[in-house]
Formats: structure tokens, sequence, C-alpha cells
């Protein structure tokens, strides 16, 4: 019982840092909430921030193609 209470005391205390950030504008700086790099390992962070800029560049591109850039 000790155990799932400290669980789910970590788990709003990562939602409230989110909360924050999000309230401080950090969704516009950040690819990621604090709370992600808390509990992903370096290397799937690395992996998903790769994922999500070769989205990015792939949108970049559609766009550039679709207004004759």
């Amino acid at each position: 019982m000790r155990k799932w209470i400290q669980k789910l005391r970590y788990k709003a205390k990562l939602r409230q840092m989110d909360d924050m950030w999000r309230w401080m504008g950090g969704s516009c700086w950040g690819l990621f909430p604090p709370s992600f790099y808390l509990t992903h390992t370096q290397e799937e962070i690395q992996r998903r921030k790769k994922a999500e800029l070769d989205k990015l560049k792939a949108m970049l591109e559609e766009y550039k193609e679709k207004n004759g850039l």
C-alpha cells in the first residue's frame, strides 16, 4: 500500500511539473515536457527527438513543394 501511495505522489508531482512548464510557455521552447526526461532513458529520448525532427522536416519539405519555394 505504501509503494502505491508513493507512486501516486510521484505521478502527481510529475503532472504538476508539466503543468508549470506549460504555464511558463515551455511548450514553445521544448520538444517534450520535463516529466518525459525523468521517465525515459537517454536512448529513448534521442530516438523520439530524432523521430519528431524528421517529422517536422518532412512537413517543411511538403510545404516547400506545395508552395513552390
